[in-house]
């Protein structure tokens, strides 16, 4: 239904939240991000506290989580919408073409923004055919773009500056955009605003800013499958020597009917809907939505049954910063200085030393509102020395003991994941339980830890080759069960520097390499 990051699988959290709570308990995800997990465990009848600091992220909880939603209603809405937006759309996209007239689907252009080549599609047409746009039209085209006037109301909040993401100085929301999406956008939010009222409203939101990246300047094209194959839109601001500028009704409109399927779905698991539905569940759980600080909840003590979150990866994914393109254009005001997170920006000052403490106050405030007893299940992939330790000293410090490890496989992967065969792949899932907060730790050095690893690792290898999950598991376990507060060591340096990498993707002792 949108495209916000690390959606996780919906099947893997149903397992969980059957296993380590039951109907009528209270289950809290403090990062809830697109909730996902949130919105399983209230069609299974929990009661749910959702969580998170980003705005956007609470608005597509709250969307994703409500009942009370006619969809014939929205759909008439969407009917009159469309009645006013389709010709102001259709102008900016139509194409003369041998005197004929041809709606774009997409065009391709250049750094300059200067157009190229553009598909359309005629009526009846399986395939969409490719153009080479003559430039004489492109120049009239141009002109005519650059003179145009914008009268709707549009965003043009500054980007945080930050070099890891593309975004440079004095660089705006709006410069996202083409001059032609970035009027038609505005136009179609101005007619939301206009003809849409309550939660259909709110759901054609949805719809709305799920768009705003696929038609903007971020959408790359694959070059090896061809000079138009569409990609998608990665992390960060990066325009690159070419983009695709998409038809933004024509991909609206597919939005729109992914955004009405899936809150179909979600409607029909809840209640009587449907004639064949014998079975009816009757669900009386309710659902609250905060957007508290995770290191000050406002969430009770002790009265909670169950956690699951995907904390924050350091330095992976600066959340706040990119969702400036969704929550400029909703007039959402994150509270940017309260974000857990590792930022390049120089204006943000947020460093390493931050990030771990940050971690360790949100745990500890998770760790407070859970009963005693009670479980608590966190997903998290970075094998960076930063996140690991951040993350896992935190558990060790407030007391939660290990019960169970799994691997989770993630919808999508960043891309410094896939571009990392050495990584591990999918994301680990940890559960534990509370308990005695610890007496005693283990502050070993890091001299000491780094050599505790090296020969667990060497003793495992003497006996198989491991991938990178597999030893990750088994160095966690070590960590867990043994209580040991991790200093800057970063796992995957000390694979590299002191193992081999086989081309089946192994871990090998360095005389192995050469039997």
């Amino acid at each position: 239904m949108h495209k916000y990051w690390g959606k996780k699988p919906s099947n893997n959290l149903k397992c969980l939240i059957e296993k380590y709570s039951k109907e009528g308990d209270t289950v809290f995800d403090p990062f809830s991000g697109y909730g996902v997990f949130c919105c399983e465990a209230f069609i299974l009848n929990r009661n749910i506290i959702s969580n998170d600091l980003n705005p956007i992220a609470n608005f597509l909880n709250e969307q994703l989580l409500e009942k009370d939603v006619n969809l014939t209603i929205l759909e008439k809405q969407w009917k009159k919408i469309k009645s006013e937006f389709e010709p102001y759309n259709n102008k900016w996209f139509e194409w003369n073409l041998e005197g004929n007239s041809v709606q774009l689907i997409s065009i391709l252009r250049n750094k300059n923004d200067i157009p190229i080549k553009a598909k359309y599609k005629c009526n009846g047409d399986r395939k969409a055919t490719e153009i080479d746009l003559p430039p004489d039209k492109v120049k009239e085209y141009i002109e005519y773009e650059n003179k145009f006037e914008i009268t709707d109301w549009y965003p043009q909040h500054k980007l945080i500056q930050n070099s890891r993401i593309s975004a440079k100085e004095g660089m705006t929301v709006a410069d996202l955009f083409t001059k032609r999406t970035l009027a038609c956008h505005a136009r179609l939010l101005a007619l939301i605003e206009k003809y849409s009222k309550g939660k259909e409203k709110d759901i054609l939101k949805v719809a709305f800013t799920a768009n705003l990246a696929n038609c903007s300047k971020l959408v790359p094209p694959i070059k090896s499958r061809g000079a138009m194959a569409p990609g998608a839109w990665m992390t960060g601001f990066y325009v690159g020597e070419t983009y695709l500028e998409n038809n933004v009704l024509r991909y609206f409109e597919n939005r729109l009917s992914k955004v009405i399927k899936g809150k179909r779905d979600y409607l029909n698991q809840l209640g009587n809907n449907g004639e064949f539905n014998f079975n009816p569940t009757q669900n009386n759980n309710s659902f609250t939505i905060l957007n508290d600080d995770a290191k000050s909840l406002s969430v009770k003590s002790e009265t909670v049954d169950y956690v699951f979150t995907d904390p924050p990866y350091g330095d992976a994914v600066p959340y706040f910063e990119q969702s400036v393109i969704w929550n400029s254009w909703m007039n959402f005001v994150p509270q940017y200085e309260s974000e857990i997170v590792i930022s390049d920006s120089k204006q943000r000052q947020k460093n390493t030393s931050n990030f771990e403490e940050d971690i360790n106050m949100a745990f500890s405030e998770i760790r407070r509102v859970l009963k005693p007893k009670k479980y608590f299940s966190l997903t998290y992939h970075s094998l960076s020395g930063l996140e690991w330790k951040a993350i896992t000293n935190a558990c060790i410090r407030n007391g939660f003991e290990l019960v169970d490890f799994q691997w989770l496989v993630q919808k999508s992967f960043t891309p410094r994941q896939l571009n990392r065969l050495k990584s591990i792949k999918g994301d680990v899932l940890v559960t534990f339980k509370k308990c005695e907060l610890p007496k005693e730790l283990n502050l070993a050095p890091d001299s000491e830890v780094i050599q505790i690893f090296v020969n667990s690792i060497t003793s495992w290898l003497e006996k198989e080759t491991l991938d990178t999950n597999e030893i990750f598991l088994r160095i966690m376990k070590m960590v867990f069960s043994d209580k040991i507060l991790i200093g800057e060591v970063d796992l995957l340096k000390l694979l590299t520097e002191n193992f081999e990498f086989s081309e089946t993707q192994k871990w090998l002792l360095h005389d192995e390499l050469t039997v």
